[in-house]
Order: C-alpha cells, then structure tokens, then sequence
C-alpha cells in the first residue's frame, strides 16, 4: 500500500508542476490574468510536499524511554545527558515537554540537579536512536543501593505455602521471606543442585543470602544454600 501511495503522490506532483509550468510559458499578460490561480496551485504543491515529508519523518519515528541518572544538563540547549545502563545518551525538551515528580507535582527544568534519576519518555529517530526527544520526563528519588548481607543458622518452622520459615542463630530470631529466592543444595554426588523451600527441613543448618527489613526481625532472601553439617562453620 505505502508504495502506491507514492506512486500516486509523484504523479499528483508531477502533473501539478506541469500545469504550473503551462502558465510559466504562456505570454505575460495571461499569466498576470491567472495568477492568482497560479498561486493556490503552488500553495497545494508546497502542502503535499510537506505532507509527503511529515509521513516519511514519521515512519522514522519509534516509541522509547531512557531511564537513568542525570549526568548534565546544558539549560541553554535544553539538553539533558543520561546514564542508561553503563551508556551515555541525550534527551532534549521543549516548552511543551511534561515535567513531573513522583507524587505528579510540576518539575521546572531549572531545578533538575545531577544525580536526579529520571524516566524520560518520548521518540527517537531511527536515525539517530541514542538522541531521545522527550515527550514527557519523570524525576524520581535516586535509587539507594540495595545491601545483602549473608545469614548463618538453623531452620525452624516452615511455611512452604507462604514460602516463609523461621531462622535462629544463637539469640536471634529471623523471618525470613523466600518468595522468587533460590534454594539450592548439594546431592548425593556432590554436585550443587536447585530445588525449592520443599528442601528445607527443621534443624537443617542454611545460608541465607538476602536484606533485612527496615529492622523488623524480617529477611527477603534472594539465596538460601542448605548447607551439609561438615561444611557449616559457627
């Protein structure tokens, strides 16, 4: 269909210019007579062009968003320069670019600050895919860095329903919850092996890999390795 649409687009071109092109050869006084028809006609040449040019830019044109921290912002250019995933790419705004907060407040462009962690949605040109025009931007607390920490001690109950069991060491007590965790273990030939809570056993002894919660005696745990009694040290 996009190929017929072009043939008809040029053929709709040529034979508007080769009308225009009879009134340009005619005697000066016809052409003074037709000018103004003369005109629209150029006036509807210009309009298909242009419309012709907004599809072919359009096709380039694909959804994407760029999530990461502000590296720099050149307020001039309306320039922004954002760490997505290791990379540096460029966003640029405009006055119509929406600016939000986490909690939907409106973000003016001069108080973004380096650091700033944003999602920046709009277009890039399949021509140009590291450049981002930014259609409307997010700005979001930056990420804290998630810290695990490994836990030794004995199972106590468990719940494999909830996917939650009991983990004591010493004088302390832990929840942890194991929900998407993996549970691994070594089988009867040595070899580490993955499994699931249905592995755990009371009293068996564990590594639990994970990151407390906000001090409330809770784990979410993303490891637990059951651990053979030789090779467990308090």
């Amino acid at each position: 269909m996009v190929k017929v649409f072009k043939i008809k687009r040029t053929e709709q071109i040529a034979a508007l210019f080769l009308f225009l092109g009879f009134f340009l050869v005619t005697p000066i006084g016809a052409v003074e007579e037709d000018k103004e028809k003369t005109d629209l006609l150029r006036q509807e040449v210009e309009a298909i062009l242009a419309e012709t040019n907004n599809q072919e830019s359009d096709r380039l044109l694909i959804k994407r968003a760029f999530c990461g921290n502000l590296i720099s912002h050149d307020k001039e250019q309306q320039e922004l320069s954002i760490e997505v995933r290791g990379q540096e790419k460029r966003a640029v705004y405009d006055d119509e670019t929406v600016m939000i907060g986490i909690t939907r407040e409106t973000i003016d462009p001069q108080d973004l600050e380096t650091g700033n962690y944003l999602i920046a949605m709009g277009y890039v040109s399949r021509l140009e895919p590291d450049q981002l025009e930014v259609k409307r931007l997010v700005v979001q607390e930056t990420p804290g860095l998630i810290v695990r920490e490994s836990f030794f001690g004995l199972v106590g109950d468990i719940s494999s329903e909830e996917e939650v069991f009991v983990l004591t060491k010493e004088d302390l007590v832990f929840e942890v919850l194991a929900e998407g965790a993996t549970v691994s273990y070594q089988d009867e030939e040595g070899e580490i092996a993955i499994g699931d809570i249905d592995h755990l056993e009371e009293q068996d002894r564990v590594i639990v890999v994970g990151q407390k919660q906000n001090d409330n005696g809770q784990i979410k745990a993303s490891k637990v390795h059951i651990v053979a009694s030789g090779d467990f040290q308090e």
